[in-house]
């Protein structure tokens, strides 16, 4: 491996500031430890670079990458941006599934049919299903947008909110096995395999960083961080 000095400028790694713990855990504006964080330093060790994060919003993520504001960043699906094919794509890191958070005692939905004229609680800028984005626009269910897990949960409980839509490994970070409020779907409104994003696709450092990636996929190396947030 080449010592860092004679890697040039840091690797730029975004993030979205609204995905949730324990994709992002956010203190005093820094990206603290976490499962983007602990990829992203991995990844950086691999490639013999330095790794600087940068916040970037779910509505900026194609601009970022298209003006080099960031290199790579993870999270995310190519049906996600408006032109995945001008990017670099890896395998799928890890996945997840959107599930339905409903008050303890309440009939659990199964299908969006369940749903109908429920005020369910969002992320603003979060990609949903096609289903799913037909029932809002439809207004067979109402979206309302909140800032995170943990203020859906609070108007969940307060009645303020019928459900929430969230994905299951951030609400079983959140909610404690032995909890009694709220219930939480074994129905998946969507499943993810969920993939690494990189600008600049022909240059030879992006397709660097890709096989890197990629390598340490087919390694473990990957699984074994993401269970450790499991």
């Amino acid at each position: 491996m080449l010592p860092l000095s004679s890697q040039g400028e840091p690797l730029l790694w975004g993030y979205s500031p609204s995905d949730p713990a324990p994709y992002v855990v956010i203190q005093a504006n820094d990206l603290q430890e976490s499962l983007t964080r602990e990829i992203g330093e991995a990844v950086a060790a691999a490639t013999g670079r330095q790794v600087s994060f940068v916040a970037t919003p779910n509505n900026r993520i194609q601009e970022s990458l298209a003006k080099s504001r960031i290199d790579i960043i993870c999270n995310t699906l190519p049906e996600w941006l408006n032109a995945p094919d001008q990017l670099l794509w890896t395998p799928s890191l890890y996945d997840d599934a959107d599930v339905v958070i409903t008050r303890q005692g309440e009939t659990p939905p199964n299908s969006l049919d369940d749903l109908k004229d429920a005020i369910v609680g969002t992320t603003l800028g979060y990609y949903y299903s096609p289903a799913v984005t037909q029932a809002f626009s439809q207004q067979i269910m109402i979206r309302h947008d909140v800032r995170d897990l943990p203020t859906r949960l609070k108007m969940l409980e307060r009645g303020r909110l019928d459900a929430a839509i969230d994905l299951r490994r951030a609400v079983k970070q959140l909610l404690p096995n032995e909890q009694s409020s709220f219930h939480i779907s074994s129905w998946e409104v969507q499943t993810f395999a969920l993939r690494c994003a990189i600008a600049r696709p022909a240059e030879a450092n992006s397709q660097k960083l890709a096989k890197s990636i990629e390598r340490m996929i087919d390694q473990g190396q990957i699984r074994k961080i993401v269970q450790h947030f499991d």
